[in-house]
């Protein structure tokens, strides 16, 4: 395979810049711009995928993840890969997975199936796919009009995953032995685009656990949604949750 001089290569990003420029949204620009510049990697990726699929002709579908860290590919709408762009892969992905298998059993709200695969040398994570609605895909009327039933399974979701302590992840705490608080413990920490849902408004699924962590909650709230009424009524329904449930020991105590 003949390599490409250093001269086509500065063409080619010289263009690529010119032709994003034309583009007004700036997650749009970033995200083409990832994509031209890096085609070789993405077919690579994409025949990779497809020796997954029991297809002849696969059904496959691809994005960039959050600030383009990783490269997400979609397969036969059954399983979802994600190829990382930055960091080490094999720590990125081994967290994640033990954090996942750690929780699964205890969370009220399903968390998919995670797998590691190589891809020549870098750590890939295969996901069971999980069909459903996400919450910025609905119309802000639809939005408040559920804000409350969408609210109590997620305050319940983050209370009962903030209570938890399994032994087999604390090591990933900074402090092993501190304990679960009000607003404070294992913490998903990136709601808003990650929890899936069926038509009637039940959480069926929540995703993408790689920035998981023991740490206060608050950073769930002060980003990813600007619906105000959901983030508060999460909130209301957590603190009635934590004193109910806290009352009710302080009482068999």
């Amino acid at each position: 395979m003949i390599e490409k001089s250093p001269m086509i290569k500065i063409m080619k990003k010289l263009l690529v810049n010119i032709l994003c420029g034309f583009i007004p949204s700036r997650n749009r620009r970033v995200r083409l711009r990832m994509e031209l510049n890096n085609l070789d990697q993405i077919r690579k990726c994409v025949r990779f995928v497809k020796t997954f699929s029991e297809k002849k002709h696969p059904n496959i579908k691809y994005t960039y993840g959050f600030r383009c860290a990783n490269f997400v590919v979609t397969l036969d709408n059954k399983w979802v890969f994600k190829f990382p762009l930055h960091g080490d892969a094999y720590e990125i992905s081994r967290r994640e997975q033990r954090i996942t298998d750690a929780l699964r059993p205890i969370s009220p709200i399903k968390i998919p199936q995670m797998e590691i695969v190589d891809f020549n040398g870098t750590a890939v994570r295969k996901y069971e796919y999980i069909k459903g609605i996400g919450f910025h895909s609905l119309s802000e009327k639809v939005q408040d009009k559920n804000a409350t039933k969408i609210a109590k399974q997620l305050a319940n979701f983050l209370y009962v995953i903030g209570q938890s302590d399994p032994k087999e992840i604390r090591d990933l705490k900074s402090k092993p032995y501190e304990k679960p608080f009000i607003m404070y413990g294992w913490c998903q920490n990136d709601l808003w685009d990650n929890f899936i849902m069926n038509k009637n408004f039940d959480i069926i699924a929540m995703i993408d656990w790689e920035g998981a962590g023991f740490n206060d909650f608050y950073s769930c709230f002060s980003r990813g949604t600007k619906n105000s009424t959901l983030r508060h009524a999460i909130l209301a329904e957590y603190m009635t949750l934590w004193h109910k449930k806290h009352s009710a020991k302080k009482k068999i105590q």
